[in-house]
């Protein structure tokens, strides 16, 4: 069980090198695709919140892994 687990964590490596980076991601475009669906119509300003949260995680996680977060 251990060596499945063990290539399951490889494989997924090769695809994702930050979990949390992709955890986050899909976790901010999911909470504001569920914001945007409770608007009567569309609303411009839905992609500058996308935009911003995405680039709020991706800065967040290149200060993570370069250590200046500490």
């Amino acid at each position: 069980m251990n060596a499945i687990r063990a290539i399951a964590r490889e494989l997924l490596g090769l695809v994702v090198d930050d979990v949390g980076f992709a955890a986050a991601t899909l976790g901010w475009i999911a909470f504001v695709w569920v914001f945007a669906t409770m608007a009567p119509q569309p609303v411009p300003w839905m992609a500058i919140l996308l935009f911003c949260g995405v680039a709020a995680i991706l800065v967040e996680s290149v200060l993570r892994r370069s250590g200046a977060a500490r």
